[in-house]
């Protein structure tokens, strides 16, 4: 059965600060993934140890776990993570695609570009970081990073990890951490003064976090050059698959960004043809599955320079395609173009019907009551 330890969220917030996130690992998922793996193999606990040794603001962070003694009897397991409210990239795909249906081109939403741009940076902060052991606040150029990991030495300071299974499921949203600030805003009356400054919070984007290791390979582990099974999500794949490269990985965030700017929760890799006989790794690789990913664009609503970087990513030849450190600076250099030629605007909001709560729900009433709380220790000079 599974862990009861942390059954009551009451407890679990007293010991670590947050609500819990559970992943459950179902019975029949258990049995089917490990009934021909010895019970002493280090393949069930791989995820969980990479979860434990990895530590970055935009990887999920790891909380407990807790396999059953009797796990070869009941065949479960739990891993608890940290709570991402906000809930994946999926769910926000959905919501958008549903709404906008029967809609036309004029009255449907969008999701801000600015937001895209947010979700863009952070999966290229995290893949730099998984692939190579680049850290968010590394202040080296590209140039001496490539020469920094080319080097044949670099294996063995950092172990090349590929995720494999990255789609909008395994991207979760959860809070920012609450930032004080002075705010400026317009006055809404008569605009004899038309500004006025307040402290209060700073709006932030949702935190964006890549989760799910359970497919996830290191460099130096035993399955690296034996593991090359069908895997993953058909609608998210790169054409190399099952071959996996770091190049892989980057062709899954461009796929993904893709599907949010032209809302496509189905994936970007076609399904199979009715009749369709050869199986899934089979049409993987027909030249038909990805046919006009890179014509599609990221849609009119969206700045060239944001499709610029997206078709760099889904290069068919993975050797074309930026490395994820590489991809870092460009989404910097490209985003800044993209400001220059107004397509980010910081007053654009989602609907209410994103998040679940009002127009400005990722930092409404609450927070606000906050930043008066402050307003005031400041004036009583506390």
């Amino acid at each position: 059965m599974a862990d009861s330890r942390w059954a009551d969220n009451d407890r679990f917030k007293k010991e670590y600060g947050f609500p819990p996130g559970r992943k459950e690992i179902a019975t029949q998922d258990l049995e089917e993934k490990y009934k021909e793996i010895d019970p002493t193999s280090p393949t069930l606990l791989r995820e969980l140890l990479l979860l434990q040794a990895l530590d970055h603001p935009n990887i999920i962070r790891y909380v407990d776990a807790y396999i059953d003694k009797s796990l070869w009897h009941h065949h479960k397991a739990s891993v608890y993570l940290e709570y991402c409210p906000f809930k994946s990239a999926q769910d926000l795909l959905d919501k958008y695609h549903k709404h906008n249906q029967n809609l036309s081109e004029s009255h449907r939403a969008y999701i801000p570009e600015q937001f895209i741009w947010h979700i863009f940076r952070s999966l290229a902060l995290a893949l730099q970081y998984l692939h190579f052991g680049i850290r968010s606040d590394d202040k080296r150029s590209p140039e001496e990073l490539d020469a920094l990991v080319k080097a044949p030495q670099y294996q063995e300071v950092w172990p090349i990890i590929l995720h494999r299974d990255i789609k909008p499921d395994n991207i979760l949203f959860r809070r920012s951490r609450q930032i004080f600030g002075v705010i400026t805003e317009p006055r809404k009356f008569l605009g004899i003064f038309p500004r006025r400054k307040r402290i209060g919070v700073i709006p932030q984007h949702p935190k964006v976090l890549l989760a799910d290791f359970g497919l996830a390979l290191t460099y130096n582990d035993p399955d690296w050059n034996v593991d090359r099974s069908f895997i993953g999500t058909l609608h998210w794949m790169p054409p190399e698959l099952p071959e996996a490269f770091v190049h892989s990985d980057v062709w899954a965030v461009g796929a993904i960004i893709l599907a949010l700017c032209r809302h496509m929760p189905e994936g970007v890799v076609k399904p199979p043809p009715v009749g369709w006989t050869a199986g899934d790794e089979a049409w993987s690789k027909h030249p038909d599955a990805r046919k006009g990913i890179r014509d599609h664009g990221v849609g009119n609503h969206y700045s060239p320079a944001l499709n610029h970087v997206v078709h760099e990513c889904l290069k068919f030849n993975r050797r074309n395609r930026p490395l994820a450190f590489k991809l870092l600076a460009m989404i910097n250099e490209w985003e800044k173009e993209a400001g220059k030629n107004g397509f980010l605007h910081k007053d654009e909001f989602f609907p209410g019907w994103v998040w679940g709560g009002g127009e400005d729900r990722l930092h409404g009433r609450r927070r606000r009551r906050s930043g008066r709380r402050l307003l005031n220790d400041v004036r009583a000079g506390g």
